[in-house]
């Protein structure tokens, strides 16, 4: 839903029955589409009203790509404006390949988020300098810093060998929240297949072939569920109408999982 605003995924979010939902506020690379909440404290407070009249509250804002000429000293408005929408993760990328630098880069950023009560997820991505949970987590060691935590992505988790044994050694509090969407169990052959498909062409949780209830059952209990499918299978649907859709078919997921049956999916 990237041509969404803020105020229409709040409002899908809460016609669908989630809890939460999260914003790109920032954007990962050139082109696009973004709405501005940086900077601007009128419509922040307008965004805030129109969440608690829905009920429904902002759980993360998007993407932070970390790249080599990335200086995250500038990135003091988009974390101001984090903390004053309430929510509580910047979800980050690491594109630089030179890993030493990006630990140090993670380290600055985490030091300003520390500063604003927040926590920076970070998300590993097979076609990123971090392509696996294994190194995620080495990274995320590594910066040591507590406000650092992995992101696990159901489809990077999967088209990245399905690392269930590290996941078992990660504590549960560096895991705040996982984001759900289906696939095919055969992974497209190029990089730009792998892209492809995480950007456009998910299948929507249930209706695909990943061990989904394995992967939430090994999850840590009680941390929000975010439904992350771009597809093109629901672009021309009013938003309301998509996330409806994504709410049912996670609910169903959740059915078959048994640590979590009868809960509900949180984040839209």
């Amino acid at each position: 839903m990237l041509d969404a605003s803020p105020h229409d995924l709040a409002d899908a979010a809460a016609h669908a029955g989630f809890d939460y939902c999260g914003v790109r506020i920032v954007s990962p690379d050139d082109g696009s589409p973004l709405h501005g909440l940086i900077g601007d404290s009128e419509e922040q407070q307008r965004f805030l009203h129109r969440c608690r009249r829905l009920g429904v509250a902002l759980l993360d804002t998007e993407a932070v790509w970390i790249r080599r000429e990335t200086d995250l000293r500038l990135m003091g408005p988009l974390l101001d404006a984090t903390a004053a929408l309430g929510a509580r993760y910047v979800l980050t990328v690491g594109f630089n390949d030179d890993r030493e630098q990006l630990i140090d880069q993670l380290g600055t950023f985490a030091d300003l988020a520390a500063e604003r009560g927040l926590y920076l997820p970070l998300e590993f991505i097979t076609y990123t300098a971090v392509p696996n949970l294994a190194e995620a987590w080495d990274v995320v060691q590594c910066v040591g810093r507590e406000n650092v935590g992995v992101l696990i992505d159901a489809l990077q988790f999967f088209r990245a060998g399905a690392e269930f044994d590290v996941l078992d050694l990660i504590p549960h509090q560096r895991i705040p929240y996982a984001q759900i969407a289906d696939g095919p169990l055969l992974a497209p052959a190029s990089i730009e297949g792998l892209r492809t498909e995480a950007r456009t062409a998910r299948i929507l949780p249930g209706q695909g072939e990943l061990d989904l209830p394995r992967l939430i059952s090994a999850l840590p209990v009680q941390i929000p569920l975010s439904v992350e499918a771009p597809t093109r299978a629901l672009a021309d649907r009013p938003f309301g109408d998509a996330a409806r859709i994504l709410h049912a078919t996670m609910t169903r997921v959740l059915a078959k999982t048994p640590t979590t049956e009868g809960t509900m999916p949180n984040d839209g």
